[in-house]
């Protein structure tokens, strides 16, 4: 049966599947590990991993989105790219393990040294399989891009599972971070279809350096501001309060990576080549932001509305005071599922640099509204968060418009379905949380989520006349 077939390894269905996966293993994955290890050690753990993935990812997209955008990709723009990614990680790698202690000494967790330079030496690894993911998403092998949920996220759970089990505390942390390096290494570097000359041109970088220097510095804004945030957390509250607001913040940040990234994945691609046909870039603009909207908001409000049953059935009492910063910064989120796949854009236009302004502005607000509330519990430090993301959405989408040349209109036009489907979930959901929470966690949770997710589907199916998002229907 035609329904039955594998999909192909290009088709959007692996990203779906990816998704999915990567949102079930990162959440209920990290969330059972914490809970076996307690609150103290879960925050020593998420502030080494975060000191970790703080140096690691700009190293390992150093080279990748520049390769993506790229026209005419030669060997020597890829080989070139690959040994000076490695190299930097290497050097990266001795930098990170001589400054462990004074990290250490900076927290307050004498712990975090050990940590921290027992990580260090995945950096080469993981800087080689971030090139070869982009090389993998330039040709749109979305099949081997979902293994690293499907097969290596497991793995890398089970590992930090047995690791708790076994007592090692915070290691645990460590203990899974490490796993899920090497076996997406080793993933990517068994199924490339291409195997690297020794090439190191100076001429090859420069090329690529126009769109790698300004991407690769929002890059590391973006996703170091978080780990950034969380160290500078540690200097100011207990390591139980950080380990509260990690928690809170995972559970949305997991959904916003997952959603974010899918729309990624399907983005960069197919706008990078249509950077020179304004009108076909526009129109798959939005139906990409409409995609996005349709997954994030209802993820966003779901989230918003069912976080005090989420946190007791997944974490127990003793994390309940998660609940409220979660819910906080899922309704911040909002915003941000509204402006698509804006820096997407940003790269295959060649304007990185918009990219990088943005996620400066994104990263300082909350930082210096930290250093001026010096919150003291989790709400307090939901409330510093949150600054940064409602900053810059407002001034990402009226770039991206004019940019596209289209009125603000035009894209509400392309979100109204799924804001038509947010705004009836939300009544019912909403409504019928309150009246089941006296039956019970389980089905106050089984319910919220069944009745929304019913009315959303079918408002959505109504709103696009029963038809797939345009998003979805291209190969």
């Amino acid at each position: 049966m035609a329904w039955l077939r594998i999909p192909s390894s290009a088709s959007p269905a692996w990203v779906a599947v990816e998704t999915l996966g990567a949102a079930v293993v990162a959440m209920f994955g990290l969330l059972f590990i914490a809970r076996l290890i307690g609150p103290h050690e879960a925050g020593t753990g998420a502030i080494a991993a975060s000191v970790f993935l703080t140096v690691d990812f700009p190293i390992a997209a150093l080279f990748g989105d520049a390769l993506l955008q790229r026209r005419a990709l030669e060997e020597d723009h890829r080989a070139s790219a690959l040994w000076t990614t490695v190299l930097v990680a290497l050097l990266a790698m001795v930098g990170l393990a001589a400054l462990a202690p004074w990290i250490a000494e900076a927290t307050g967790i004498a712990a975090l040294t050990p940590m921290v330079q027992a990580l260090a030496p995945l950096l080469p690894c993981s800087a080689a399989a971030g090139l070869l993911a982009a090389l993998a998403l330039r040709a749109r092998r979305y099949r081997v891009l979902a293994m690293r949920v499907l097969l290596c996220q497991p793995l890398a759970v089970g590992a930090g599972v047995l690791a708790a089990l076994a007592g090692w505390g915070a290691w645990a942390m460590v203990v899974q971070q490490a796993v899920a390096t090497l076996s997406v290494f080793l993933l990517l570097a068994v199924t490339a279809d291409w195997r690297p000359a020794f090439i190191l041109r100076r001429a090859a970088l420069a090329e690529l350096w126009p769109i790698a220097g300004p991407q690769i510095l929002a890059l590391l804004v973006l996703n170091g501001r978080y780990r950034i945030f969380i160290i500078g957390l540690g200097m100011v509250v207990a390591e139980a309060v950080v380990a509260v607001t990690h928690i809170a913040f995972r559970l949305l940040d997991v959904a916003m990576a997952v959603v974010s990234g899918a729309i990624s994945r399907l983005a960069m691609p197919r706008l990078a080549a249509l950077q020179h046909d304004r009108a076909a870039l526009a129109e798959a603009y939005g139906d990409l932001a409409q995609l996005q909207a349709l997954i994030g908001l209802p993820v966003a409000v779901g989230l918003a509305i069912t976080a005090p049953q989420l946190v007791a059935l997944l974490m127990g009492e003793a994390w309940m005071a998660a609940a409220e910063p979660a819910r906080l910064v899922a309704l911040a989120a909002i915003p941000a599922f509204l402006v698509g796949p804006a820096p997407a854009l940003w790269l295959a236009l060649g304007r990185t640099r918009i990219n990088l302004l943005l996620q400066l502005l994104a990263f300082t607000v909350p930082l210096l509204v930290l250093v001026v509330l010096q919150p003291q519990d989790p709400t307090g430090a939901a409330l510093c968060w949150i600054g940064g993301s409602l900053a810059g959405s407002p001034v990402q989408m009226l770039l991206a418009l004019r940019a596209l040349h289209r009125p603000a209109r035009w894209l509400a036009g392309r979100l109204l379905a799924p804001l038509l489907g947010t705004l009836g979930m939300t009544a019912v959901a909403g409504w019928v949380a309150a009246e089941a929470a006296p039956l019970g966690t389980v089905f106050t949770l089984l319910a919220t989520a069944g009745c929304g997710a019913v009315v959303y589907t079918v408002t959505v199916a109504i709103a696009l006349g029963l038809r797939l998002p345009p998003a979805l229907k291209e190969a």
